[in-house]
């Protein structure tokens, strides 16, 4: 029957990955179209002919995060041109784009504000838009009714949409009512259309209208092509019935000859068009001079073409080849055929839960590490280290410390009481009550922990690396688990220490792969490395600062005090270092531990950096609609995709995959170790016998999975990056927990209430931190702060409770 299951299991995965497939090719545009379409783009910022072409030529290549030259040339306009109406406002439009600090940028949007609050300025209309375009909300009483010059008021509409979803609801319905207002002029509706444009998805019933309106207004009507182009754009999907004609009237629209209608089509095309208007952009591309067109007209036709051209080249989803699926099938297979081949060993619940407290200390080290180091920071340090700089790897500088704290403070007193649940320990000293807290910590940590793998892992590596519908998350998350569930059920520690050591040697390969795929890349191990400190990256600051996200000292403090707090009380943990022999074996398996996670760091920051530079010097494999910085937390994956040669991919997705299952099995072994021994044995009062026993943690493992993938829904909801969302869901219980140990282990005094306090305010402290930015304290001090407030009050009231009295 186990057999049968595997195989059941893994034809399922083959099917489901494999029927949800994109059969797009990755290079829809190819090399050739795409230089051409850059050069195009790139060629009006030499031109001194040019004004608002090089405007918009600008701010296409910074869409397209192509940011070399645009800076530089556009701070020399402005010295030549800062002080010449109209234009000046589209200079300062392109610095505020292209500002590298959120100093800079505000610097050029007081400017254009400054104009716009100038009644008596010539080009205040121009400043109006450019801030909507900005999304800089307007909101002087003033533009609240249509004033002598209702374009003014119609873009201040616009732009207050940006301050809330209620506030951008009323400006897309009053521009609605502009546009089917058919008594007003003209260049009113199609502004307002254009204006919606700008704005986004319509809901269906107002969409629906605007599209009615579109298609019923006049062929001869300057405003019909803005309409249609909104609609187009604004569109909640395509399977409307009203969809098709709208886009159908666009195309012909641009028949007509007229340079507005095409500069429209190639617009709305640039965020909605596939790769059967390609020919059609390809011809606008090469537009020449001649009719009714001026040079200015045919260059901007020309760069909006470019730009669309670009922009559907970047929504083509790369797929994975069939070798890739063959690698990471044979991978679901081995990961199956290990727990079937430890199952047959495991004779009693003690083989089960702790591989007969004879595992090889190097195994259970790796086997540590490789529990600790899960998805979330295979993906999450990379993307970190894109995102905000190196700062959170100098947390590495206090492994030594981590080291004989642990392993000679923390390990022997541990490793002397011979307990199957770490929280038997916290009974003995205080009773029932605190050994309950700790289980719903532990649980509540673990839960949230294991949770958030299977979020990260699908909803953002896979969902980065292979064109899923969203509808498939869910089934591949349930997948996933229950693959983990088999082999951890069926095999128990041994499996879960033996596969968690080959998962280790195939994701940090994968790490290691990827280095040396970019070092060929750039044809040196070294030019990739940046020349530079970017300006985006958090500055370098030493010392502690709690308000401040990350300087060495806060990295240091917070990887040292979470190292001491989960090897003090953490069952994942602890359950590893009872499974040796001695003292002296799980000593050896923290440094075990150690070594390989300052390995991997160092692996994973370095990953960082090399998909860093991959993505800067090859912008047209970057995901469209977001920058380089918004996508971080998702480049180590898109890299392994379209970075890596078929086969690789599928390997390193494989280590993808390896990681998150590491973890994965490791929190349902000691997840069903602690309900079986902290809630159901203890209140249990039957005796029954070592088989089973057995049975009732394999049982309580497919239990534990269930209520994982439904916690895993709600994870998605927290806001932050990657490494944010870590922080504050993985680490919330992490201080708390091991407070209750602390009172127990270290401080004689100690009584259960004074414990039971410290817990809870453990918990508020942590909370507090994490979710309401309490103090201005950032999530780096979310477990200093949890302890010191544990401790403290813990140990506050135990005193009152022994010497005053107070309490009693």
């Amino acid at each position: 029957m186990k057999g049968i299951r595997s195989l059941v299991l893994l034809l399922g995965i083959v099917f489901l990955f494999t029927s949800c497939q994109s059969t797009s090719e990755r290079d829809v545009v190819d090399d050739a179209l795409r230089e051409q379409a850059l050069e195009k783009l790139k060629t009006p910022l030499a031109d001194d002919s040019l004004r608002w072409e090089k405007v918009h030529a600008a701010e296409y290549l910074l869409s397209l995060q192509y940011t070399d030259q645009v800076q530089a040339v556009f701070i020399q306009e402005e010295k030549s041109f800062g002080d010449q109406p109209m234009y000046r406002i589209g200079i300062w439009r392109v610095l505020a784009q292209a500002a590298t600090s959120a100093e800079e940028r505000a610097q050029w949007v007081q400017r254009i504000e400054a104009v716009y609050q100038d009644p008596t300025a010539p080009d205040r209309v121009h400043a109006a838009e450019s801030l909507a375009k900005l999304r800089v909300p307007i909101l002087e009483p003033e533009r609240r009714q249509p004033d002598t010059d209702p374009i003014l008021h119609l873009f201040a509409t616009w732009a207050e949409a940006y301050t809330s979803k209620p506030a951008a609801s009323q400006a897309q319905e009053t521009l609605l009512q502009l546009v089917a207002a058919t008594e007003r002029p003209v260049r009113e509706r199609k502004l307002a259309a254009y204006a919606l444009r700008h704005l986004g998805t319509l809901p269906d019933s107002a969409w629906t209208h605007l599209a009615d309106l579109a298609l019923r207004e006049p062929a001869t009507s300057e405003a019909r092509v803005f309409m249609l182009s909104a609609a187009f754009v604004t569109a909640p999907g395509t399977s409307s019935g009203r969809w098709q004609p709208v886009r159908e009237a666009l195309l012909a629209a641009a028949q007509s000859g007229r340079k507005a209608e095409r500069y429209e089509l190639a617009v709305a095309l640039s965020e909605k068009g596939t790769s059967s208007e390609i020919t059609l952009l390809t011809s606008l591309l090469d537009a020449t001079q001649g009719g009714t067109f001026s040079r200015e007209d045919v260059v901007d036709m020309q760069l909006a073409a470019a730009y669309a051209l670009l922009r559907i080249d970047r929504r083509a989803e790369p797929a994975l080849t069939i070798p890739d699926w063959i690698v990471i099938v044979l991978y679901g297979a081995a990961m199956l055929g290990t727990g079937w081949f430890y199952s047959r060993q495991n004779k009693t619940q003690e083989d089960y839960l702790l591989g007969g407290r004879q595992m090889n200390p190097i195994a259970v080290g790796i086997s540590l590490f490789a529990t600790l180091l899960s998805t979330l920071s295979y993906l999450s340090y990379p993307g970190e280290m894109i995102q905000h700089g190196p700062a959170i790897f100098a947390g590495m500088f206090a492994f030594p410390f981590v080291y004989y704290a642990a392993g000679w403070w923390l390990i022997p007193r541990i490793m002397q009481m011979n307990v199957t649940s770490a929280y038997e320990i916290l009974e003995r000293r205080f009773g029932l009550s605190v050994r309950l807290m700790a289980t719903f910590m532990f649980l509540s940590l673990r839960f949230l922990w294991m949770a958030t793998i299977i979020y990260v892992t699908v909803d953002v590596a896979l969902l980065s690396v292979v064109p899923i519908d969203r509808a498939y998350v869910m089934p591949i998350g349930i997948l996933l688990m229950l693959i983990t569930i088999v082999y951890t059920a069926m095999g128990g520690l041994k499996a879960v220490v033996v596969t968690d050591v080959v998962q280790s040697i195939i994701f940090l390969g994968g790490a290691l792969l990827s280095i040396v795929v970019v070092c060929f890349h750039f044809g040196s191990v070294t030019s990739w490395f940046p020349q530079q400190w970017p300006t985006y990256w958090d500055p370098l600051r030493w010392g502690f600062d709690a308000t401040e996200r990350s300087t060495v000292g806060n990295a240091m403090m917070m990887l040292f005090v979470w190292y001491i707090c989960t090897t003090g009380s953490d069952q994942m943990a602890i359950q590893r270092y009872l499974s040796t022999k001695d003292i002296r074996a799980a000593r050896q398996s923290l440094r075990v531990s150690l070594y390989t996670n300052l390995l991997a760091k160092c692996l994973l920051g370095l990953v960082g950096l090399a998909v860093l530079a991959f993505f800067t010097k090859n912008p047209h494999f970057l995901s469209d609609g977001r920058s380089l910085q918004q996508q971080a937390d998702t480049l180590f994956p898109r890299f392994i995709l379209v970075g890596l040669p078929a086969g690789l991919s599928g390997l390193v997705i494989a280590g993808l995959l390896a990681a998150a299952m590491s973890s994965l099995s490791s929190g349902l072994n000691s997840v069903s170790s602690v309900l079986s021994e902290d809630i159901i044995q203890r209140f249990r009062r039957s005796e029954s016998s070592k088989a089973d026993l057995l049975k009732q943690v394999k049982r309580l493992s497919y239990f534990t999975g269930a209520v994982v993938m439904i916690l895993s829904i709600l994870v998605a909801r927290v806001e932050g990056n990657l490494f944010d969302v870590v922080t504050k869901i993985v680490n919330l219980f992490v201080g708390p927990l091991f407070v209750l140990f602390f009172m127990a282990l270290f401080v004689p005094f100690a009584t259960t209430k004074g414990t039971l306090a410290g817990g809870l305010a453990a918990i508020a402290a942590a909370c507090g931190v994490a979710f309401f930015g309490m103090l201005g304290i950032t999530v780096f001090w979310i477990l200093p702060v949890a302890l010191v407030a544990g401790v403290g009050v813990g140990t506050l009231v135990s005193f009152l409770e022994n010497k005053v009295g107070i309490t009693k």
